[in-house]
């Protein structure tokens, strides 16, 4: 195993060394156990916060390393990610905590969130220059993905903690990330709530402005929102795979984590449209997000639960505890094999 935590390839070569091992693994890539996998995205655009970690575990060869097959399902939003686990059409669903608070507390369905990668909320607020506060959202077009999806539920509970009506925007659902910012661009919407590498895309078209800052949102979001959920069936029945994916996930993370010239590289090339200079400060500000150690810590998740417990909308949803919707078996069991690695915040526990 590499211990990307004492010793580092440099950035090209770590490329060249995890394509080759992709490369080398493709062939016998059928007989790894698999995984079905939806982001609850249909954005076919690279976005370059660290859920980028999925994709790039697959280009970098490590899904491969860890003998893993994973197939990703692109689905617009939260609901429909969170539809299809209920059903069984996948095996694992990237979505928001409430929504697996949902599904476990109010549809009765045993589902368990067992692994994060993201350790904070990389969004802000984009609008046209004359909306000068948030409260000057009140009757404005807001983009959001769908109801119920990540950015339309954070919106409104950081909107919440302003003192300001969740209801006050005009919210148009137009799906996609990149679509929302496009639309924003273009003024057929006036504000949208996007990850910091999506608004990098437009950030200089004359306008716009940010109105929440990343650190801002952050601040009076719940530091997680979003983890790997599957029903407890499939923790059972696909325990090998699932421990495998974690793996391969937090070892990719921490090498992104590690030397952030590899996540640099490769996401210059899936994003020719951002200059490089973008590229690296997207990545400075990711250095302080990337779950090196799974970010599943039971003191962060409740403070989630709680956040999210304190929404009117769930004054008619049982309540439950960490412990009822959490899976730790699998990042411990990572953790014993790899060594817990320096981290903040979120990911270390404080």
């Amino acid at each position: 195993m590499f211990q990307f935590r004492t010793a580092r390839l440099p950035a090209a070569l770590a490329i060249v060394t995890m394509a080759a091992l992709s490369a080398a693994g493709a062939a016998v890539a059928e007989d790894y156990p698999e995984l079905v996998v939806t982001l609850g995205t249909d954005d076919n655009v690279f976005n370059p916060t660290t859920a980028s970690v999925f994709q790039l575990a697959g280009d970098l060869g490590f899904y491969d390393r860890h003998q893993v097959k994973v197939t990703f399902i692109g689905l617009d939003g939260t609901p429909l990610a969170a539809a299809a686990l209920q059903s069984g059409a996948v095996d694992v669903a990237h979505i928001t905590i409430d929504s697996a608070i949902r599904l476990a507390a109010g549809n009765n369905l045993p589902v368990r969130g067992f692994l994060s990668v993201e350790a904070g909320t990389p969004f802000l607020i984009a609008s046209r220059a004359d909306i000068a506060t948030p409260e000057d959202l009140a009757g404005r077009s807001f983009a959001i993905s769908d109801n119920g999806g990540l950015d339309h539920i954070l919106t409104q509970q950081v909107l919440q903690s302003f003192g300001i009506d969740p209801e006050a925007p005009s919210y148009v659902a137009i799906g996609a990330p990149s679509v929302r910012v496009q639309a924003l661009a273009v003024d057929q919407v006036e504000a949208t709530t996007v990850s910091v590498g999506t608004f990098a895309a437009v950030e200089d078209t004359p306008g716009l402005h940010v109105l929440v800052p990343p650190e801002v949102f952050t601040a009076r979001a719940p530091a997680q929102s979003k983890f790997l959920v599957a029903r407890e069936e499939t923790l059972e029945e696909k325990q090998d795979a699932l421990q495998r994916f974690t793996d391969a996930i937090m070892e990719a993370s921490r090498a992104f984590a590690a030397d952030p010239e590899i996540w640099i590289e490769a996401a210059a090339a899936a994003r020719p449209d951002l200059n490089r200079e973008t590229i690296e400060r997207i990545a400075g500000y990711n250095t302080r997000l990337w779950c090196v150690n799974g970010c599943m810590q039971p003191d962060a998740l409740q403070v989630s639960m709680d956040f999210i417990y304190a929404n009117p909308d769930f004054a008619g949803v049982p309540v439950i505890g960490v412990e009822d919707i959490v899976d730790f078996s699998f990042t411990d069991a990572a953790l014993a094999e790899m060594g817990v690695a320096e981290a903040v915040g979120v990911d270390s526990g404080d």
